[in-house]
C-alpha cells in the first residue's frame, strides 16, 4: 500500500498557516480604558495595583495563549475608536441602548453599585431608587452609561466632565446629589481626602461590566469568544478570586 505524500504546495500552505497563527498569538492586543479605579488604574500607587478589571482581562487572555495590554484615553475618544474599529475593545463598559450596534459584549467581568452621593451635610430627600430625585439638583458625568440611565427615565440633571470635579462641586456648590458608581467614588474620594465628607444612597441597581469588542476590528467576534473561554477558566481555577482579593 502506497504512502500518501504531501505535495510541496500543501506543505508550503501548511507552513504559511502555522506561521500566521503563531504571529497572531504573538501580537499584543491593545485594549483602551479610562481611569476608573479600582476597575482600571492609570497611575498605580506604590502597591502597583493596575485595577482588577485590567488584571482579569490580561489573565484571561494569557490563559488562552494571547497577550493583552491596556492603554488609557478619554472615554468619548474610546467610544469613537470602537465605532471606527481603531481599538480592539474598550474596558469596562455596561450594556446601554444602541451600544450593541458597534460592539460585541463579553461575558460579565465585574459588577458595580449605582448610587447617589451627597455631601455629609445634606438633609434633603434620601433617594431610594434612581427615579426618587424629584426636585433635587442632580449631577452626572457626561458620556457615561449613568447619564444615559437618567436620560432614559426623564430625570433632570447637570452634566459634568468627570467624577473628581463632580465631588468638588457637590461639596462646594449648590447641588444635592451625584449619580455614579459607588465602588469608583469611594476609591477616588479616599485619594482626594473626601471620604468623611460624603454619604451614599444606593439605588438597588447592580450593573455588570464587560470587555466590549469593536465590531469593526477584524476577527473581533472570535476574539470575544476566545476571551470568554479564558475568563471561564480563570474563574474556575481561582485566579479571578485571587485578583479581586488584593483589592479588598
Amino acid at each position: 500500500m502506497k504512502k500518501l505524500m504531501k505535495s510541496p504546495l500543501s506543505i508550503f500552505l501548511l507552513l504559511i498557516c502555522m506561521t500566521t497563527i503563531a504571529r497572531a498569538q504573538e501580537t499584543v492586543l491593545t485594549i483602551h480604558a479610562v481611569n476608573f479605579p479600582p476597575y482600571e488604574i492609570e497611575n498605580p500607587d506604590i502597591d502597583s495595583l493596575l485595577g482588577f478589571d485590567v488584571e482579569v482581562v490580561v489573565a484571561a487572555f494569557k490563559k488562552v495563549g494571547r497577550r493583552a495590554q491596556v492603554e488609557f484615553r478619554p472615554w468619548k475618544r474610546i467610544v469613537a475608536m470602537a465605532k471606527a474599529g481603531t481599538t480592539v475593545a474598550m474596558l469596562s463598559c455596561g450594556k446601554t441602548a444602541g451600544r450593541e450596534e458597534y460592539i460585541y459584549y463579553s461575558d460579565p467581568i465585574s459588577t458595580a453599585t449605582r448610587t447617589y452621593v451627597s455631601s455629609i451635610g445634606y438633609s434633603g430627600n434620601a433617594p431610594k431608587s434612581i427615579e426618587d430625585v424629584e426636585g433635587l439638583k442632580v449631577l452626572v458625568v457626561s458620556g457615561y452609561a449613568a447619564e444615559k440611565e437618567l436620560k432614559a427615565i426623564g430625570v433632570n440633571y447637570e452634566p459634568i466632565i468627570d467624577d473628581a470635579s463632580a465631588l468638588r462641586v457637590l461639596i462646594n456648590r449648590d447641588f444635592d446629589v451625584f449619580y455614579t458608581t459607588k465602588e469608583f467614588v469611594q476609591y477616588i474620594a479616599g485619594g482626594l481626602g473626601l471620604s468623611d465628607k460624603l454619604k451614599y444612597f444606593d439605588t438597588g441597581k447592580q450593573l455588570f461590566y464587560h470587555l466590549c469588542f469593536s465590531k469593526e476590528w477584524p476577527g473581533s467576534k472570535t476574539l470575544r469568544d476566545i476571551f470568554n473561554k479564558g475568563l471561564a477558566e480563570i474563574r474556575a481555577d481561582g485566579t479571578y478570586d485571587a485578583i479581586h482579593a488584593r483589592y479588598q
